[in-house]
């Protein structure tokens, strides 16, 4: 195999973007994106001072009417596009063989909804786990148990 293989270990703050390296038969670490607002508190995604926020009426032109869970869903949706997008801009400038995801469980379906048809196409194995502060041989584990084939 001529291309590369890639290790995506991510929640909604944090994702880490490795390269499996058959030589040293460790994973790499290429990049490491993070979301500031990712565990932000509510309050600090969206105001509730007056006439920021209305009551949950229509009614009112002009005044937005986000839920706080609507904004935090937003922001973790926006950080799974950055991360999609760093892959897939990869994908079009070199030669990978797979990508391999390990992510918290409900980022995981945020990254599957952002992806290319062409990305998509590249997942191998996939592992809903928050296991992102966890040491490389965890990760490896992992994906091993989940049915990964490497030389690694």
């Amino acid at each position: 195999m001529s291309g590369k293989s890639y290790v995506v270990v991510a929640n909604q703050t944090e994702a880490k973007i490795l390269v499996e390296n058959s030589k040293t038969k460790e994973l790499e670490l290429v990049v490491t994106l993070t979301n500031e607002d990712g565990r932000s508190s509510d309050s600090n995604l969206v105001t509730d001072r007056p006439g920021s926020i209305s009551a949950p009426s229509n009614t009112v032109p002009g005044v937005d009417t986000m839920s706080r869970k609507d904004a935090a869903e937003i922001e973790a949706e926006r950080f799974a596009a950055s991360v999609t997008g760093w892959l897939d801009e990869r994908r079009s400038k070199e030669n990978i063989n797979h990508i391999d995801i390990i992510a918290e469980p409900s980022f995981l379906g945020k990254l599957r909804s952002q992806m290319s048809k062409h990305l998509e196409k590249l997942i191998g194995c996939t592992v809903d786990k928050d296991v992102v502060q966890a040491d490389q041989q965890r990760w490896l584990d992992y994906l091993k148990d989940a049915g990964h084939s490497s030389s690694l």
